[in-house]
């Protein structure tokens, strides 16, 4: 594997990085933590800038770019600590739509990618967990969708939800992706705040009605693009998470560098650079794990959920000691609400906890009789 960014994969990271550092503070986070709204103006200039089909290739509308300009792009925005998740509303939903063979799959990914639809599929609560969700023919046209399971995130970015049911039609059962309206009758949002002040919730639909033009595809290749899209959501959500740690370590640099004792800066005793220094091992391991899992994950490979499952793992290990020496380098300060670093922490908490806790997916690489097998 070449770890090394290629020229375009640079110049995207560092656009990202000058839009963060100019347009995304930590003040204006705070605001619209406060407010409860979501950040418009990110949301349009992602798409203004195509990041939104950044991991696509050109015959789904991107550039000829893959998961790992994605990720490039999600780990630049994790240094913000977005409240707009771009995992969920770029990533996990592009990735699904482009690995269906449906005309109504590509209609639906152009509106996405034109900023004309914001819509997350619904995502497992863990690994390996199954929703009982139900959709029952009516009429030539119409259905009923019934059901509950599973989490939604960026909730109030969001107009529609992209769920997977089985389709009931007399003794048979096809599983269906459907683009359900956020404002269905029937559709039961539970939201909660998260740690980190982000939105997301738990779905139930009690007879929600859907006409066929929101039925987008059919068959087994919905299961199989379902599982990329989670897996490429991990990955997204495992960049982010590495971007909060960078910004972590950085700004833990410059509070050793300006506070003092005994008349001199405490970034210069050596057992605080040694705790700096691990901090940053701590940060390559977690990239280079996640350089091996995009290598690995590819659309329809079972090879691939054990790829994410390490990643997901090891970052999630690896940002909680990270985000743990942040705070205690800092000392009291570091948990106050007006600094940037307890905010830090929470969000790393979060990422650690959701698309399945580090635990889960340690559990599923334990039960992978093939995983353990010595070649």
């Amino acid at each position: 594997m070449n770890f090394l960014l290629n020229e375009e994969q640079t110049l995207l990271r560092d656009s990202v990085r000058r839009y963060v550092e100019k347009e995304y503070s930590f003040a204006n986070r705070l605001n619209y933590a406060a407010s409860g709204e979501v950040n418009r103006q990110a949301l349009e200039y992602m798409v203004s800038q195509g990041w939104m089909a950044a991991g696509l290739d050109e015959n789904s509308g991107g550039f000829g770019g893959g998961i790992l300009e994605s990720c490039l792009i999600a780990e630049e925005l994790g240094r913000a600590m977005p409240l707009e998740p771009y995992w969920a509303l770029a990533m996990a939903p592009t990735a699904l739509l482009s690995s269906l063979s449906t005309p109504s799959a590509s209609a639906l990914l152009k509106n996405i990618l034109d900023g004309n639809v914001v819509a997350s599929p619904l995502i497992r609560g863990s690994v390996g967990k199954n929703e009982s969700i139900f959709a029952k023919k009516v009429s030539a046209t119409d259905m009923l969708i019934t059901g509950a399971g599973g989490d939604v995130y960026g909730l109030n970015a969001l107009s529609h939800i992209l769920v997977v049911a089985n389709i009931i039609d007399g003794n048979s059962i096809e599983r269906g992706l459907f683009l359900v309206p956020l404002n269905a009758a029937g559709l039961n949002l539970n939201s909660l705040t998260l740690l980190d002040e982000s939105l997301s919730a738990k779905l139930a639909l009690s007879e929600v009605l859907v006409s066929s033009d929101s039925l987008i595809a059919t068959g087994d290749e919905v299961l199989a693009a379902t599982q990329y899209a989670e897996h490429v959501a991990v990955l997204g959500l495992c960049s982010s998470a590495i971007g909060m740690m960078a910004a972590v370590i950085d700004n833990t640099v410059e509070y050793l560098k300006v506070r003092k004792q005994f008349n001199t800066a405490i970034g210069k005793f050596q057992s605080l650079q040694h705790r700096i220094a691990d901090m940053k091992i701590a940060i390559e391991e977690s990239r280079a794990i996640i350089h091996r899992a995009i290598a690995k994950t590819k659309y329809g490979d079972v090879g691939s959920a054990i790829a994410v499952s390490e990643a997901k793992y090891l970052v999630s290990k690896n940002s909680a000691f990270v985000a743990a020496q942040g705070v205690q380098l800092h000392g009291a300060i570091g948990l106050t609400e007006e600094f940037v670093i307890g905010h830090y922490f929470r969000a790393l908490t979060v990422c650690s906890h959701i698309l399945g806790t580090p635990y889960e997916h340690l559990r599923n690489l334990a039960s992978n009789n093939d995983y353990f097998t010595i070649d």
